[in-house]
């Protein structure tokens, strides 16, 4: 396969515009960077429809193979093999590792999120950090998270940095974008899940609330916390009691602190 050398070439150029989020949205695919996530990407079945790669995948037995697979499970996919420095341009990081991918965005709808007899649902509203949002992606996959629906002022889910944060999570379970509040909220109550809220004002801490039941905790924004909407709605306001001199935590440690009590809560409370 010839080597390819131009910014000029159509993939290469398709790549870079799935760097910004008007043509993610556009056409419905989402760029990928990496081994790790392009090798769960391909686990969960997730459409390929291009990819590039350098010398430097090639010099590994992992990477030959990964590629291998990619080409078996995706007959049409576009194959290009690039200038290592050329790839180089084209990521999104500084230390690529020698492969990007182009794959089509995965289709979850909310069925899937209320299937479960007890959901646990992680609602995220106006969280602005890319990095904050994949973590937060990744501790609901870890944690078993039912599903995890994501309000309006929120970066974008399929942010290269939002992606990378996940370590491929975003595939395992449903993330679906839901602009309005009140439509969560109502698809909520439908649903008779439990809504609660994270409030540094609360009465009750995370150790103290039940949530074995049905339940949605909700998550805000780094500056401004939960919005309104949800805490008028709430059911239950719940606080990560602060022992230390520190005011606050980062909302994605909280995050894994109030999700993971609902796990101890439903599976380990004998201990």
């Amino acid at each position: 396969m010839a080597l390819i050398t131009s910014r000029q070439n159509p993939e290469v150029k398709l790549y870079t515009s799935l760097l910004k989020k008007k043509y993610r949205d556009k056409m419905g695919l989402i760029p990928l960077e990496g081994v790790r996530l392009i090798r769960e990407a391909l686990s969960c079945g997730i459409e390929f429809t291009s990819v590039l790669y350098s010398e430097e995948l090639l010099k590994g037995l992992k990477g030959r193979e990964l590629l291998q697979s990619i080409s078996i499970g995706n007959p049409g996919v576009k194959t290009v093999y690039i200038a290592k420095g050329l790839l180089r341009e084209t990521a999104d990081t500084e230390n690529p590792q020698g492969i990007l991918a182009v794959v089509k965005k995965p289709d979850y709808n909310l069925s899937q999120i209320s299937e479960t007899e007890k959901p646990l649902v992680m609602v995220i509203s106006g969280l602005q950090d890319p990095g904050n949002l994949g973590s937060m992606i990744r501790t609901a996959s870890a944690a078993c998270v039912s599903g995890v629906i994501v309000s309006r002022g929120t970066v974008d889910i399929f942010n290269p940095k939002t992606l990378r944060g996940t370590m491929g999570a975003i595939f395992h379970l449903p993330v679906i974008v839901i602009k309005d509040a009140m439509s969560i909220i109502n698809y909520l109550r439908h649903c008779n899940i439990k809504i609660v809220v994270t409030d540094l004002e609360a009465e009750a801490n995370c150790f103290q609330g039940d949530l074995t039941g049905p339940t949605a905790v909700v998550f805000g924004s780094e500056a401004f916390g939960v919005s309104d909407e949800f805490k008028v709605e709430a059911d239950l306001r719940l606080k990560i009691p602060l022992l230390g001199a520190a005011e606050s935590l980062n909302v994605s440690v909280s995050a894994g602190i109030i999700i993971y009590e609902a796990v101890r809560q439903r599976h380990f409370s004998s201990f």
